[in-house]
């Protein structure tokens, strides 16, 4: 990327990267410490920390409870929206951090989670 003149990295992060296993904060530590060493050479490096999402990663979740329709009623209601993401929404926020429309974000990570984190972390 240095020698094209620049480029964007973004990686995949976790809302619940401050509770969550070591790889997911060693990743947002990484984005931080690559964003300032590289922006003079015009890259960008950032983290996307989605949170739920309809996927089959959370169907299967949900499917893992006895009563998995109330397990789902639950999820959407931890959620100040009262639901969780599309994964449009979430892929849409990752189209936009690598965009050039986004040219001054660099060495952090943007949280989409419908504000759930906010709820957690307080």
């Amino acid at each position: 990327m240095i020698a094209q003149g620049g480029g964007v990295i973004l990686s995949i992060a976790s809302t619940h990267a401050f509770a969550y296993p070591l790889a997911k904060n060693a990743l947002l530590g990484m984005t931080k410490s690559l964003g300032i060493e590289h922006a003079a050479k015009n890259v960008r490096v950032n983290a996307l920390a989605p949170g739920y999402r309809e996927s089959q990663k959370v169907v299967y979740y949900w499917n893992g409870f006895p009563d998995p329709e109330k397990t789902k009623t639950e999820t959407m209601k931890l959620h100040p929206g009262g639901r969780i993401a599309a994964p449009r929404e979430t892929a849409l926020a990752a189209v936009f951090m690598i965009s050039d429309e986004c040219l001054f974000m660099n060495a952090t990570c943007l949280t989409v989670d419908g504000s759930l984190s906010v709820l957690q972390h307080q």
